[in-house]
């Protein structure tokens, strides 16, 4: 009978398991498959750093380089081996009284990532010591990760290996080389985990997924050990890494390792490959088998989690960004809502991929359902939900389902920032347990977000980033530069919506990144509707992405990006908020020609959710007033409320409410005009308009 072990291979994020082998395992054991599941990638950082091998590392190397930052690392090396395994214990969670004295500042070594660690105590303050010792102690990890890159492989980073050798790989040969060399140490201990795991197991099919480029090398490494071990074993490899770059694969040579190469979806591929039935969207050494069998979210069901050490991996805080700290920070149960994107329409995204362009969702109960089985599988009650990006309908009936169900989590995800995110919904959506938000914006231009059918206007965006502000949703956005036909002007306006953005506190934290054509995209498929052509229509016989276009430009792209990222980085931190953006660039360019007024315009618009709509729904979640001689009391963590009402009224909101906080009926805003009416001749409409409606909201009522 076969049996399939599933491989994350080094590296990838340490704080939480990445979700593609639980989706795989799910599904396949459900099918009635025996499956295993192995993170090797936390597996083998939990070896690299621990005294043990920091001793081997130290203790084999000897300090002859004109590298100033490696001597003081290796001049400290007996007080690196005698606090490391403290430190690891710290971040798993195990031990939280160290944290005092490593924000003492003695208790652990330091080296270069320490020049730059700035005020402490302004950025934690006097409560903050767990947060201000994981931020100590990320930098401690750095600098061995310094040290490691300099003395044992210049492939190594904490969450990716050879990352820049697998970025654009036009022909095998320029990373086989890397992938028969002799063994390095951390190599021997990715191997070493692998023989056990193999022992453990004994499959006879093991599957790596390999979501990004930093994943690649290890995974052709592990595969290249075990042809040699165990060449009975058949090998897989999948994931997004060669959903995108691998689909015009010619270049064979890459089987000498492994024998299957799945795109998209991988749970029909594996279940064909296990039960020996016709291969789908998968190539072996014969070619491409591009039968298909789309499988639904629904039938792809819930992730399992099992078997995965959730009690080694370690929370990081690379930056002092309340927001920004989130991707490694803090174990979350990452999830998807739905299969694709919603919209799938941008024309730099690729779209024309299934996991992006097929759009499939579940029933809110459904999902719901799955979270409750995570919980139990990780004992983790906090989700990131990893969606292209969450449709506002279903985030309305997952926050009603969560609360309806009492159910106490914590989550966050990507969504677009478009007009559906009323303020209403937002404060829905915090209730049950968001805390943050992250979603592109892009260029903050008009024309070019018109041109690249983002679907959103700069006021529509800042609208909802006003209302998630307001519900205390953080938010990050995505950022772009360089995108076909954009002008230096666009580039300076863009810098200032964002500064007024952090200005009026409606993001936390940004990202920009320079525009990529790829192949898969609408502006790499069609570049001459964006104004720039392809340098070459030739395919390259391995990997294939990033398509190089030619435009015309009348400025330095890189130089602007450097200048857009250094004002940024400033603006997380609430500084240099106030300096002209023009000043933030070299040389001469023109000064923004954006209104200085342009968000704090929308921040004082009326929100969507308060016009009067009959269709509308509205609910409670609050917690429910009491009557009173003289009208209602109204209760939250502050005092009691008072509000005054006629008699006829108050009977009315008592019998509204109780109704409405049953989130299991649905009663619009035209029903309880009706109910109204049963208690009071006036205009229902007039109370809907009074000050007193909207102190009603503020408590609790909410229009959705």
């Amino acid at each position: 009978m076969e049996k399939l072990l599933l491989i994350t291979p080094p590296f990838l994020q340490i704080n939480c398991s990445y979700p593609a082998t639980a989706y795989l395992k799910g599904y396949l054991t459900r099918a009635g498959y025996t499956v295993e599941q192995c993170d090797l990638s936390i597996e083998t950082i939990e070896q690299i750093f621990s005294a043990k091998f920091l001793q081997k590392v130290f203790e084999t190397w000897n300090a002859d380089t004109d590298d100033e930052n490696i001597r003081h690392i290796y001049a400290q090396k007996d007080r690196y081996c005698a606090t490391i395994d403290a430190v690891m214990a710290f971040l798993r969670g195990t031990d939280p009284t160290l944290a005092h004295r490593i924000c003492s500042g003695t208790f652990l070594p330091q080296a270069g990532r320490f020049k730059s660690i700035g005020d402490t105590e302004s950025a934690f303050g006097m409560l903050g010591s767990t947060e201000c010792a994981r931020y100590i102690c990320t930098l401690y990890l750095q600098d061995l990760s310094d040290y490691i890159r300099a003395t044992i492989s210049e492939n190594f980073e904490i969450v990716r290996y050879g990352e820049q050798l697998a970025a654009a790989i036009e022909t095998f040969d320029q990373i086989e080389p890397e992938i028969i060399a002799p063994d390095n140490a951390i190599e021997r201990v990715m191997t070493e985990l692998l023989e056990k795991q193999l022992q453990r197991s004994q499959p006879t099919v093991v599957g790596f997924n390999v979501p990004f480029p930093g994943c690649l090398l290890a995974a052709l490494r592990c595969a290249r050990y075990i042809r040699e071990t165990r060449p009975e074993i058949r090998i897989v490899l999948g994931g997004g890494y060669p959903t995108t770059e691998l689909r015009n694969l010619s270049d064979k040579r890459i089987f000498k390792y492994v024998d299957y190469i799945v795109l998209d979806d991988g749970e029909i591929p594996l279940e064909r490959i296990l039960s020996g039935g016709e291969l789908v969207h998968t190539y072996t050494r014969d070619g491409y088998h591009s039968a298909d069998a789309p499988l639904s979210h629904a039938e792809r069901g819930c992730p399992d989690f099992s078997g995965l050490p959730h009690d080694k991996y370690v929370s990081l805080l690379e930056v002092t960004n309340p927001m920004h700290r989130l991707w490694t920070d803090g174990r979350w149960n990452k999830m998807v809502l739905a299969h694709g994107c919603y919209w799938a329409r941008c024309a730099f995204c690729d779209t024309s991929l299934d996991y992006i362009g097929r759009y499939d969702s579940v029933p809110a109960p459904m999902l719901v359902d799955w979270m409750e089985q995570i919980i139990s599988q990780t004992g983790s009650h906090g989700f990131h939900f990893t969606d292209e990006a969450a449709p506002p309908k279903i985030l309305k009936e997952l926050s009603l389902e969560i609360l309806r169900r009492r159910l106490n989590v914590t989550w966050w995800t990507n969504i677009r920032f478009e007009k559906s995110y009323t303020e209403d919904l937002c404060r829905l959506m915090a209730a049950a347990g968001c805390i943050a938000v992250s979603g592109g914006l892009e260029v903050a231009s008009d024309r070019l977000l018109k041109l690249m059918n983002k679907g959103v206007t700069i006021h529509q965006a800042a609208c909802t980033l006003r209302n998630l502000s307001r519900a205390g949703i953080l938010s990050h956005t995505y950022l772009m530069y360089g995108f076909p036909t954009e002008t230096l002007q666009e580039t300076v306006d863009s810098l200032e919506v964002i500064r007024q953005l952090f200005s009026n506190e409606l993001v936390q934290s940004a990202f920009w990144h320079r525009y990529a054509m790829t192949v898969h995209s609408p502006s790499g498929q069609h570049p001459e509707l964006f104004g720039v052509r392809r340098r070459s229509d030739a395919l390259h016989p391995f990997a294939n992405n990033e398509i190089r276009f030619v435009e015309n430009r009348n400025y330095n792209l890189k130089a602007a990006g450097e200048s857009l990222n250094t004002a940024l980085q400033h603006y997380m931190y609430g500084y240099e908020l106030e300096r002209p953006v023009h000043k933030w660039f070299t040389g001469k360019v023109p000064v923004t020609t954006v209104e200085p007024t342009l968000i704090a315009d929308c921040m004082i618009e009326p929100d969507t959710a308060r016009l009067y709509d009959e269709k509308r729904r509205i609910i409670w979640i609050g917690s429910l007033p009491q009557r009173d001689e003289e009208g209602i009391v109204l209760f939250d963590q502050a005092e009691p409320r008072h509000l005054k009402f006629k008699p006829e009224e108050a009977d009315f909101l008592m019998d509204l409410i109780r109704s409405i906080a049953d989130l299991s009926r649905t009663t619009t805003l035209s029903e309880a005009a009706e109910l109204f009416q049963k208690y009071s001749e006036s205009s229902f409409l007039a109370l809907y308009l009074s000050k007193k409606w909207d102190i009603l909201r503020s408590y609790g009522m909410l229009h959705i």
